[in-house]
Formats: structure tokens, C-alpha cells, sequence
């Protein structure tokens, strides 16, 4: 795929990066998830353009240049409306799809009336995220600043055990430099799930995406959000929680691609599949 394809901009005031424009479809926008920014949807920007559709990701506060620093005091409900303030410089509705928190950030876009679909990728619940045991070296360390709301970063063998565990051994080291650190209040509000979705309110088509293998998002979770939206749960065999890059990420994206092409087949017919 040419790599060409994807510009760096700037949507209401946030860096992101985006692809030519394909009428005929809603654009996709791309929610990242916590410890990263717009960049980490670079990949599937790129597929998703050799597949006819126009993509955008945006960062939020906190990363990416954009106060406050190490996103000191954020809540959940500052992401949204960061979201909501990306959505409405586009113009129009677009397909939201989230990874991990933004996952859970596309739900309430979707409770909002702001999404035409969604897709959640391991997506965090509007539930409470229990650590996993196998993850709980990675997080006790980071509990007291998570309960006082300061600022956090898992350490790179912590990173590489809960989140990377499906990917190259040799990229870990690569990934976990790019990481950022991310609001203990957010993470707090994750675990205690104290921040809801009204379910009720989501009638736009949905899809929801899990990893057998996931120690962020187990997949009882995962099942659970795609029970809330009526649909059933994809969860992957020998993926994990960054399924974005893990090898065989490609066949994911498809499945995407084929669950957004039922509901927009435009220009379908014309192009090749790369995947």
C-alpha cells in the first residue's frame, strides 16, 4: 500500500492524519486508545484507502502537543467532547471506530446520535475493567497514582506482558518508546467503571471485535458490550489487545471492511482487494 496516501492536518485545533477524499461513503474517523495518539490508526488508514474510503484520526488532549501536560486531570468525558469537537469540524456523521478506550469513547458517540456506525476494537466496557491476573505486576505499581488520579505509564516489560503480547518480541521496545503517559483519572474511571453508556440510545449498525488472548479487555467483556448493542462479539484466535499491528491485523481489517461494505457498497465494485 502507498503510504502516500496519508497527510498529516490538523482537525479542530488536534494533529491528525487523514486520507483522500471518496464520495459516496461516510468518513471514517479512528478513536485511538490510552498510552497512544492518531498515529497508532496509521496502518488501517492506509488499507482502508486501497478499499474506497476516506479516513481521519485525530489525537486529544493530552498527547501530541496539546496540553495539559502528561494529560494531568483528564476524565473520560474531556475525550469525548474532544471527539465530538473533531466530528463536527468534519460536517458530517462518520463511521467511528475505536480501539481499546476509544472504543468505549465511540459508544457514547454512538449514545449521542453523532455516529452513522461503530466498530470497537477490543473496546473497554461501560463496566467495570477488573485487571486480569496475569497483568497485575503491571498494575499495582501504578495503583496509587491511579487512585490519586496522577498521571501514569506501564513500564516497557509491563507493556510487552499485557498489551504486546501478540506481537514480535523485537517491536516491543520499538512500540512502548511511543507510548505516552495517559490520566490516572481516566484509568481510574475504567476500573471502576463509573463512566455509563445509555445503551438504549444506540441504534446505529454495530460491530464489535475482541482478542482470545487480550489481558487488557477479556473477551467475557468484549461479549458483554456486543450484548448490550444486540450484536454478536468476533472474538479473534492468536490475537491479542494490539490486534492494530499484531501479525494477520489485515484479516481484521477486512472483516471490517466487508461489515461497512454491506451498509455502503459505493465504488465497491471497482476496487481491487489488497487484503
Amino acid at each position: 500500500m502507498d503510504s502516500q496516501r496519508v497527510s498529516s492536518t490538523v482537525i479542530a485545533g488536534f494533529p491528525a492524519i487523514e486520507t483522500g477524499p471518496v464520495a459516496g461513503r461516510p468518513p471514517l474517523l479512528f478513536v485511538h486508545g490510552a498510552f497512544v495518539d492518531h498515529t497508532s490508526f496509521r496502518p488501517w488508514l492506509e488499507f482502508f484507502a486501497e478499499h474506497g474510503w476516506r479516513g481521519f484520526a485525530a489525537a486529544r488532549r493530552g498527547r501530541a502537543g496539546i496540553g495539559p501536560a502528561r494529560a494531568k486531570g483528564l476524565a473520560i468525558a474531556d475525550y469525548v467532547e474532544d471527539t465530538l469537537k473533531v466530528i463536527a469540524a468534519l460536517g458530517e456523521k462518520p463511521v467511528v471506530i475505536g480501539h481499546s478506550l476509544g472504543g468505549l469513547i465511540a459508544q457514547q458517540i454512538a449514545a449521542l446520535g453523532h455516529a452513522e456506525a461503530i466498530v470497537l476494537l477490543c473496546p473497554a466496557p461501560a463496566a467495570k475493567l477488573p485487571a486480569q491476573k496475569v497483568a497485575l505486576p503491571t498494575y499495582l505499581p501504578m495503583m496509587p497514582r491511579i487512585l490519586t488520579g496522577q498521571p501514569i505509564l506501564p513500564s516497557a516489560r509491563g507493556c510487552a506482558t499485557i498489551a504486546l503480547n501478540r506481537m514480535p518480541k523485537e517491536a516491543c521496545p520499538v512500540l512502548h518508546a511511543q507510548l505516552v503517559p495517559e490520566s490516572g483519572k481516566v484509568y481510574r474511571e475504567l476500573i471502576f467503571g463509573s463512566y455509563k453508556v445509555d445503551f438504549a440510545k444506540i441504534s446505529c449498525p454495530a460491530m464489535v471485535v475482541g482478542a482470545a488472548e487480550d489481558r487488557i479487555v477479556a473477551p467475557a467483556l468484549v461479549e458483554w458490550t456486543a450484548q448490550k448493542l444486540g450484536v454478536t462479539a468476533d472474538i479473534r484466535e492468536r490475537h491479542a489487545h494490539w490486534l492494530l499491528e499484531e501479525p494477520g491485523w489485515e484479516e481484521i481489517a477486512a472483516g471490517v471492511a466487508d461489515f461497512l461494505t454491506t451498509h455502503w457498497p459505493a465504488r465497491q465494485a471497482s476496487l481491487s482487494r489488497t487484503a
